[in-house]
């Protein structure tokens, strides 16, 4: 079990970026262009399968808030959550972000569909998550983020931003000062006639196992 990690290796530093509204996606599409680009893919096969979607995550720092920008190819994308807090992994298409802030056991876990409903959970621990409850007893009723999503005209990508404050994803106030944390970011594509979601990560995972923090990337907030 890797509930804590140190002994960083490689380290994403994630740059500054300009501010844009969250309703301009011109604006928002320039700037994310200077920040720290990410591509999922499917690590855990020889090969990606042949229904595979590519998509890619931009990562930048606005003042004190941490942005993603991602854009992502799907046929049809849908999700058929409505409310705060549903299980959308279960429903449809998602989009989702995981950070573990350094030396911290504890780590979070948000989503966001085609449609703009958003999941919160937040883990004390691994293995708390791999406790037989559910994902309720660990969803946040409070927002943690600021979200807003877009499906092209015929339907075959769809976009999402997340905006999240760097305290937050850093666990701050904290008196080492560290500026690193572990990331990820993965997605369920539920393409029409399949059985079973495309999964993707933009992390070098050995199994779709989203939840296996030792394999996750690390990133440091680049300081101004």
């Amino acid at each position: 079990m890797c509930d804590v990690q140190t002994g960083v290796s490689v380290c994403l530093v994630i740059p500054p970026v300009q501010g844009f509204a969250l309703s301009d996606w011109e604006a928002m599409e320039r700037a994310m262009t200077a920040g720290v680009r990410l591509d999922f893919a499917q690590p855990w096969f020889p090969e990606a399968e042949a229904d595979f979607k590519p998509g890619q995550v931009w990562l930048g720092i606005q003042g004190d808030e941490l942005v993603a920008y991602a854009v992502l190819r799907d046929d049809q994308p849908a999700n058929r959550s409505t409310q705060w807090n549903d299980p959308t992994w279960m429903r449809g298409d998602v989009l989702e972000f995981f950070f573990q802030a350094e030396d911290r056991p504890g780590y979070y876990e948000f989503h966001v569909t085609p449609e703009n409903c958003r999941l919160q959970l937040f883990f004390p621990s691994r293995a708390a998550f791999l406790e037989p409850r559910g994902h309720r007893p660990w969803a946040i009723a409070e927002s943690r983020f600021e979200s807003a999503t877009r499906v092209n005209d015929d339907r075959t990508q769809w976009e999402a931003v997340m905006r999240i404050k760097l305290a937050l994803v850093l666990d701050e106030p904290r008196t080492d000062g560290s500026r690193r944390f572990r990331y990820s970011f993965s997605r369920y594509d539920y393409q029409p006639g399949r059985t079973r979601p495309v999964t993707s990560a933009t992390t070098a995972l050995s199994a779709p196992n989203f939840h296996n923090i030792c394999e996750w990337s690390w990133a440091e907030v680049a300081r101004e």
